[in-house]
């Protein structure tokens, strides 16, 4: 679940329940349109909550053969303020906020944003401190590698201030305690599936000038849907029409 609630923090308001109702009946669109004449299609869809797909909609201009799918992907929601900072310290260092841009990631995609975060703070930097992030898809498991000492996890970080003490982001890489000092700490708690990929369509050589998927598929915050094609002379209109889940 990409939303973990702790103690000592502010959340955004529900909405009222008429705005709720609503919502929860209006069918919104993704849509974009491309010729990939020269450049293939690779676009992840997301409305970064929970949601339902009700459609999914290709069109052609011609019936020149192409390949293209859509599939439902795993992985982690990052959103501003809700599960974006985590704390660590090295055998050398104070501890340190790492903040996460927000966005849609694969594991694979989050462990290198977390390594490209904590390569950018200068408190490690200027110690000559580089680091290595990466996903297991199969054990789960994220694995955090200083190029030198030893590297800590914060749950909780009790010099900060509140209401930002805690690690809010921790738990989407299956962090949910304190680790010790070590050359490298591993996920406390098994984040699994999160490079999946099911498919919802999939078409080879096809020559139809339209393709509509009716399917709904329920959605968690932790996935994705992904268009994909082939390079073909053609030019390619694609929507995904889906619903909000609120609760």
């Amino acid at each position: 679940m990409a939303i973990k609630y702790y103690p000592n923090r502010i959340f955004r308001a529900a909405l009222n329940p008429v705005d709720a109702i609503t919502q929860k009946n209006t069918v919104h669109q993704f849509k974009g349109v491309q010729d990939i004449t020269a450049s293939a299609i690779d676009e992840v869809i997301t409305p970064l909550r929970d949601w339902k797909v009700v459609g999914i909609k290709f069109t052609f201009n011609n019936a020149t053969a192409r390949d293209y799918s859509a599939s439902i992907i795993g992985g982690r929601t990052v959103i501003e303020n809700l599960n974006d900072f985590l704390f660590f310290k090295t055998s050398t260092s104070f501890v340190q906020k790492i903040t996460l841009d927000p966005g849609f990631y694969t594991g694979t995609e989050l462990a290198t944003e977390l390594e490209t975060k904590l390569d950018a703070n200068s408190a490690f930097s200027n110690l000559g401190i580089t680091f290595t992030v990466t996903y297991d898809a199969t054990a789960g498991e994220y694995t955090i590698s200083p190029s030198s000492g030893e590297l800590q996890y914060l749950e909780f970080n009790s010099f900060g201030a509140l209401p930002d003490q805690y690690s809010i982001a921790g738990h989407l890489l299956g962090f949910n305690q304190d680790s010790a000092l070590a050359a490298a700490i591993t996920s406390d708690t098994v984040v699994a599936g999160l490079d999946s990929v099911t498919a919802v369509l999939e078409e080879s050589s096809n020559t139809d000038f339209s393709h509509y998927n009716s399917d709904i598929h329920t959605l968690s915050l932790d996935e994705a849907i992904k268009i994909t094609t082939n390079t073909a002379a053609v030019e390619v209109n694609y929507s995904v029409d889906y619903q909000k889940i609120l609760t």
